[in-house]
């Protein structure tokens, strides 16, 4: 299955995707937040780590990420999402291949729209806060891995441009078809 209408926003953390998705959302466009920030607020509230493992941080991502996908199919409006399932699917190869080679075949033949927009690292809108806390060269990491992840799974990936927030906005909904 193929959600045209599904856009996948995503990017090392620090990129602005978050702040960019509010502004869609402003616009009356609706976006599914990012999950790891979910889970990792949910684990700081009932006073454990941030994370789990891993391997089971990267399951935990992957299940959320994969129902929200699911429980939105029905949907024909515009639906953006701040990271999607392919981005804990990178992770779970990543640190799991036995994990990821019971979904490859399954799953990952369900996709989003074949554009991806993804948000590339600026050191000047970086910041870390008690969710991410990874550095910023970690981040770099992150989108190089990301992009070529994207790229071998046969999306289109935008390289959103370094510029204002609502700059972004206007650049990616010129970008959609619904």
């Amino acid at each position: 299955m193929t959600k045209h209408n599904f856009y996948v926003i995503t990017g090392g953390p620090g990129g602005g995707k978050t702040s960019l998705l509010e502004s869609l959302a402003s616009k009356g466009y609706n976006f599914i937040p990012e999950t790891a920030r979910q889970i990792i607020k949910e684990r700081l509230s009932n006073g454990l780590t941030a994370r789990p493992g891993p391997r089971t941080f990267a399951q935990q991502i992957f299940d959320k990420d994969w129902t929200n996908f699911i429980s939105n199919s029905d949907l024909s409006s515009l639906l953006f999402f701040d990271r999607s399932f392919m981005d804990s699917a990178w992770q779970l190869f990543s640190c799991d291949t036995v994990g990821y080679n019971k979904i490859k075949d399954t799953h990952l033949k369900n996709r989003y729209n074949n554009k991806v927009f993804i948000t590339p690292p600026w050191k000047e809108i970086y910041h870390s806060d008690t969710e991410r806390n990874q550095s910023f060269e970690e981040s770099i990491v992150v989108y190089t891995r990301l992009e070529e992840w994207y790229r071998d799974h046969d999306y289109d990936v935008v390289v959103l441009p370094k510029d204002t927030i609502e700059n972004r906005a206007k650049f990616i909904l010129s970008q959609v078809t619904n």
